[in-house]
Order: structure tokens, then sequence, then C-alpha cells
């Protein structure tokens, strides 16, 4: 029978992020923004010492680039140091964004911090009152990408001990992210692991229950495409049972919402009901960036178009400057409903069916459509990269703004 064993299982801090975008925001706020990843990390160290953690995982991306801050390296040291103080130990792999090839200052570290410092997965093992409870196993990346399939590299002692591993990477099938390190469900399922901490998808998520597979998500989100709370998972182990708690973070977060207003027959309207729902959400949520996606009836309220809906949005997020706990609206999306429907103009072969159809057919040219504005290297430093849900949204917008157009005539 081995005895519990309780840890904290963190990754993708991303400290010193710059959120890039986000830049519009009164500076106030932008100060909180930049300054949020670290106050994350922060709180994890708290968690982990409250909670009596044995040892902290911390799963690649400690680092938002690979020329790590000053500011960032001495943070993660104090963390640390805090850490040893308290018997705590810690174990670092690095990711793509944090790679050993990558530049940073040299540090000396408290001797309760183990860094897996090869691409070739090793164990470390891990003594609770001088007994071996634990073999930690993992690897780091050495350049920014690694493309070979780490998970059936992880081969387990033959000691009676808890064995966890440490994986920075995203399983094959997935289309959403850069695919490193990609691995299988099939490769946990006979690993002999007691529990996989993973690393490098920012969405919480519990891949397997037996074994253990998980992604705590990123410590803070950092922009519109990282929704909801962000945080880290205690585990307890106690022989075959694993034990999960979650314990949110972030500043601040990011949500979208979707409203229904088609009921609203002026502006006015509009606004009372957008500032109760920020009211709501500063009561519920905290500080919070918002897009908020609005239906409205167009025959209700036909003279209100986007750009009406875009001041609404300065004048709400005004009010916002001197709030201790803001909420900031990042977009207000406006849909309308049509007295006509877009199915049936599509089978016209007329102009507007003509369109419809080569809008719809035609995908590759609508992205390269905003390649001079997405592949431009000074946009690129100020805008995140758009998401395919992104890309989308703004096709849908264009089309509607388009047919609106043309049906007036």
């Amino acid at each position: 029978m081995r005895k519990p064993l309780r840890f904290l299982h963190t990754a993708d801090l991303h400290l010193d992020s710059p959120f890039k975008g986000m830049s519009n925001v009164p500076d106030r706020m932008f100060q909180q923004m930049t300054s949020s990843t670290f106050e994350a990390f922060e709180r994890i160290i708290e968690v982990a010492i409250s909670h009596q953690a044995d040892f902290v995982l911390m799963v690649g991306d400690l680092f938002d680039e690979e020329a790590r801050s000053l500011k960032a390296q001495m943070k993660i040291k104090q963390g640390l140091e805090k850490l040893h103080q308290h018997h705590i130990d810690v174990y670092i792999s690095f990711g793509n964004h944090d790679h050993l090839g990558g530049s940073f200052f040299h540090m000396d570290y408290p001797d309760n911090t183990h860094f897996f410092l090869s691409e070739d997965v090793t164990s470390i093992p891990f003594y609770k009152e001088g007994a071996h409870v634990a073999n930690i196993y993992g690897f780091s990346y050495e350049k920014r990408g690694v493309y070979e399939e780490k998970a059936q590299e992880y081969t387990v002692t033959g000691e009676s001990v808890y064995h966890i591993g440490m994986l920075h990477g995203s399983l094959s099938t997935n289309q959403e992210h850069d695919l490193y390190a990609p691995f299988h469900l099939s490769d946990f399922r006979d690993s002999h692991m007691d529990y996989w901490a993973l690393g490098h998808i920012h969405k919480r998520e519990e891949l397997m229950s037996s074994p253990p597979v998980v992604y705590p998500g990123n410590i803070q989100g950092r922009h519109i495409n990282e929704t909801g709370e962000k945080g880290c998972y205690i585990i307890d182990l106690a022989d075959n049972h694993c034990e999960k708690t979650f314990v949110p973070v972030q500043t601040f977060r990011f949500e979208r919402m979707d409203l229904d207003f088609t009921h609203c027959t002026s502006i006015g309207e509009i606004e009372r009901h957008l500032q109760d729902q920020k009211d709501r959400i500063r009561e519920t949520i905290g500080s919070s960036i918002i897009r908020f996606s609005i239906k409205l009836d167009n025959t209700a309220i036909p003279s209100v178009d986007q750009k009406d809906v875009h001041e609404l949005q300065e004048i709400l997020n005004e009010m916002e400057e001197l709030e201790q706990t803001w909420v900031w609206i990042e977009n207000i999306k406006m849909q309308k409903t049509q007295p006509w429907n877009k199915e049936e103009l599509k089978e016209n072969q007329h102009f507007i069916g003509e369109l419809i159809r080569m809008i719809e057919h035609d995908e590759k040219a609508w992205v390269e459509s905003l390649s001079e504005i997405t592949d431009h290297r000074e946009m690129r430093k100020l805008l995140a990269p758009m998401s395919d849900e992104e890309l989308s949204e703004i096709k849908d917008q264009a089309e509607e703004l388009l047919l609106e157009e043309l049906m007036k005539e």
C-alpha cells in the first residue's frame, strides 16, 4: 500500500505575455493585464503552500518567449525560493515557447528545483521524509519544435512507487494548435503511469480518467479565445485512487456572451440591457473582458447599424476606466434577423444568388483577401493570430453587410 501523495500540476504560465491586440484599453487596465501572469503565478505558489503540496509540476512554457525576460526569470526564482522555504520540491520541463535553445540569464536556483534538461525522457525521484515515494518522468524541448512521438519513450521503473509523467504536447488529431510531441490516447492506456501531467493546450481538459491524463490549461487567459476560469490542479493520489481539485488563479477573465435583444426597439433600450449585463458580470465574475454577440430584429430597429453599436461600445467602456472591478467590452457583434431567407436567395439564379454561392465556395480566396493585414510585419506585432472562428465571423459580417446593401436595391 503506497502512502498518499499530494502535488500541484500547472503548465503554460507564459510569464510576461505582451497581450497583443489589447493596447487600446486605458493605461491602468493595460498595466493590470500585463502584470496578470505574474500575479497568477504568485497565487500558484500560495496554493501549493496553503494545500501543503509535496511537490509542484510545471509542464512547459513557463516563459512566453524563447528570449526569457529578466523580470520573468527573477519571478520564477523568487517563487521557487518561497516553495523551498516550505520544503516543497518543484519539477520543471520546458516547452516550445521556452525551449532550451533560447536565450536566458544564468540563475542559481534553490536545491528543491529539479529540471529536465534533455529531449530524452528521463526520470527524477521524489523523496518524502527520507523514503522514495515517486518517480517523475519528463523531457524538455531543445528547440522550438519537437515533432517526434515522445509518449512511447516513457518507461516506468520497477519500484513500488508512484509514477508520474510530464509531457508538453498534443493529441495527434488536434488541428487547433501547433502539433508538437504528438501522442495517441492508446499511448497512455498501458503506460503503467499513475498520472499524466500535460501541458501545451490552454484549455482545461481531462483526456482520460484511467490513468488520469490532464491538461490544467494556462493560468491566465490572454485573449478572447482563452475564456473562463484559469488555474491549476491539486492532485491527491492514494494508491489507485486520484482526486483532482481545480483552483482558479486568474486576475481577470475573458468571456463571450450571446444575447437575444430582438425585443428591443431603440438604441437606448439596447444600452440599458448591456449595462445590466455588465453589472451582473462585475458582481458574479469580477474584472473581465467581454465579447457580446447581440441579436436584433431588423424590422423593429432598422436604423441601428454596426457603426452605432461600435459607438455604444465606446460609451459603455468610458465608464470603466475608474472602476476597481472593471468590465471592458472587447467587441459587440451585431446580428439582425432579416425579412429575407439567405438559403432561398442562394438557390435563385440572379446576381445575389451567384454572389452567395461564390462566397461560400471559395474559402481560400476569402482568407487570402485578408493577408495584406494578417501578414503585415507591423500589424503582426499588434494583433494576436486570428483563429478560424474569428475569420469565419469576419466573413459572416462582411457577407451580411453586403447582402443588406444589395437587398435595399
